[in-house]
C-alpha cells in the first residue's frame, strides 16, 4: 500500500487539498505571463508532471483514480470500462523509492501490475465488477507478446492516447529511467492499446497468476505489501 495512505483520513484530506493547491499556482503564473508572452506557454509540458503529482491524492480521495494495487490505478473506471494507466510520480515517491532501481525496480513493476490485475479478476468473480467490463491500457511495458497470452488484443493507440504519452514524456522519462537502472528513452512509438473483457481476463486467470508467482520467486528479497481493499 502506498504510505501516503496509511495515514489517518483526514490528514490525507488535508494535505491533498494543500498539495492540489499548490499545484495550481504554477498555472496561475503560466497563464498571466503568457497573456503578454505567449512563449510561456512551452511551461505547460513542465507543468504538466507538476500537476499530476500534486493531483494525485486528491484524485484519489474523490475516486477520479481507483487503486487496483500500489502501482495499478483504473482512471474514472465504471461499470462499463476500467482505463488502466501505471501509477505516477507520487506513487514512484510512495512505493517504489524502498527499492533498487534496475532489474529489480523492474520486476517489482511487473509483479504489481499482474497484483492488480489479479484484484480485479477477483472483483469480477465475487460479482463487485462485471464480467462484460471492458478493460484498455496503453502499455510500452509488457511486450505484445505476453499481452497475447493473457488474453488482451493488442492495436495500435488512439490519437488522444498517443498525445496523452507526449504529454506525459519528461514523467516517462525518469520513471522509465529508474525502471532500467540508467538513462533510457521510453519508446513510446512503440505503445500498443490493449483490451480484454471481464469474462475474457478471468479465462486468463491461470496463466496470469502463474506468471505472477514466477516473478516473486525471481525477487526472492521482496517484501510485497498485498493492497488492501
Amino acid at each position: 500500500m502506498n504510505d501516503f495512505n496509511k495515514q489517518p483520513k483526514l490528514f490525507q484530506w488535508v494535505e491533498a487539498i494543500l498539495l492540489l493547491l499548490v499545484g495550481l499556482l504554477p498555472a496561475i503564473v503560466i497563464i498571466e505571463k503568457g497573456n503578454s508572452n505567449p512563449v510561456f506557454y512551452l511551461l505547460i509540458l513542465i507543468y504538466i508532471p507538476i500537476v499530476q503529482f500534486a493531483a494525485t491524492p486528491f484524485f484519489t480521495l474523490v475516486g477520479i483514480y481507483r487503486y487496483y494495487s500500489p502501482m495499478l490505478l483504473g482512471y474514472m473506471a465504471n461499470d462499463n470500462q476500467i482505463d488502466l494507466h501505471s501509477g505516477g510520480s507520487f506513487d514512484y515517491l510512495f512505493v517504489m523509492r524502498k527499492y533498487k532501481s534496475g532489474i529489480k525496480m523492474r520486476n517489482i513493476l511487473l509483479i504489481f501490475q499482474l497484483e492488480g490485475l489479479i484484484y480485479i479478476i477477483r472483483q469480477i468473480e465475487n460479482k463487485s465488477i462485471s464480467e462484460k467490463v471492458n478493460i484498455v491500457g496503453t502499455s510500452y511495458f509488457f511486450n505484445n507478446r505476453t499481452l497475447y497470452k493473457m488474453g488482451f488484443e493488442v492495436e495500435n493507440p488512439s490519437l488522444f492516447y498517443s498525445v496523452n504519452l507526449i504529454a506525459n514524456f519528461i514523467d516517462l522519462l525518469w520513471m522509465y529511467s529508474l525502471s532500467q537502472g540508467k538513462l533510457s528513452i521510453p519508446k513510446i512509438w512503440n505503445a500498443k492499446n490493449a483490451k480484454i473483457s471481464g469474462a475474457k481476463l478471468i479465462e486468463s486467470k491461470k496463466m496470469i497468476e502463474e506468471l505472477y508467482e514466477k516473478l516473486k520467486r525471481k525477487t526472492t528479497d521482496l517484501q510485497l505489501d498485498t493492497y488492501k481493499k
